[in-house]
């Protein structure tokens, strides 16, 4: 039996089992995905059962329904691996995809919307759709990703200014060892660059290079007394 993986902002939310020959998708409460949010359309997109494949057809949805990122105009088929996108969401199709999904969970979605909680009609309401847009919208953004003392984190740039590491409470990141003020990653005119703040006797280096103040591009290691930083710029 082919399932349906539905994506928002790149995360697996849900499996389906196709075992009913038609599944709508859209906004409206009758149809079998349901998706709050506007760039979808009350019915944006039905995938259908054609013969001995199956086809992905736009239902006349405002924003337009894609495949493999190209705009379709008429039924086009389908095969296992296939993504569909509309507005930022998507599905996959065929198979389950995506580490959070537990495959053998996955739902009907054959079911009517007018099921209790355990039916097979999926809704992703207004609110959560924002969470999750904002969340995938975050994970773009330029970001530090550190190891110090087998202890491992991410810090996003997008929430501050500046990044300080070093041993103090008052730090942003507080590593096992080092000084008080060990590294300070700040924004800068042309991006963010990397100061160290730990003195002469803890050399710093950028890209493998030793120095005192550097500026960073997407995938710059920092090295520091047993700190590492690795810099993700922003993903356009």
């Amino acid at each position: 039996m082919p399932k349906l993986t539905l994506l928002i902002g790149r995360k697996a939310m849900q499996v389906y089992d196709l075992d009913k020959e038609t599944i709508l998708i859209g906004r409206e409460d009758d149809v079998d995905i349901v998706i709050d949010n506007p760039s979808v359309s009350r019915k944006h997109a039905q995938i259908r059962k054609e013969g001995a494949g199956w086809v992905v057809e736009d239902l006349g949805s405002s924003n337009g329904t894609f495949l493999h990122g190209e705009k379709i105009s008429s039924a086009k088929p389908v095969k296992e691996g296939d993504e569909i996108g509309f507005g930022k969401f998507s599905v996959v199709f065929g198979k389950a995809v995506g580490d959070a999904v537990d495959q053998a969970a996955a739902k009907p979605a054959a079911k009517p919307a007018a099921t209790d909680a355990t039916g097979g009609t999926m809704q992703i309401k207004s609110h959560e759709v924002k969470e999750l847009l904002k969340e995938s919208e975050r994970k773009r953004r330029a970001h530090l990703q550190w190891e110090s003392g087998g202890r491992k984190g991410t810090c996003y740039l997008s929430d501050s200014p500046a990044v300080l590491f070093g041993t103090d409470e008052l730090c942003d990141v507080k590593v096992p060892s080092g000084p008080k003020h060990h590294l300070l990653i700040i924004r800068s005119k042309d991006g963010y660059e990397a100061r160290n703040l730990g003195g002469m006797f803890d050399s710093m280096k950028v890209a493998g290079k030793t120095t005192k103040r550097a500026p960073l591009k997407d995938g710059d290691v920092v090295q520091m007394k047993g700190l590492v930083v690795n810099y993700v710029a922003d993903i356009a």
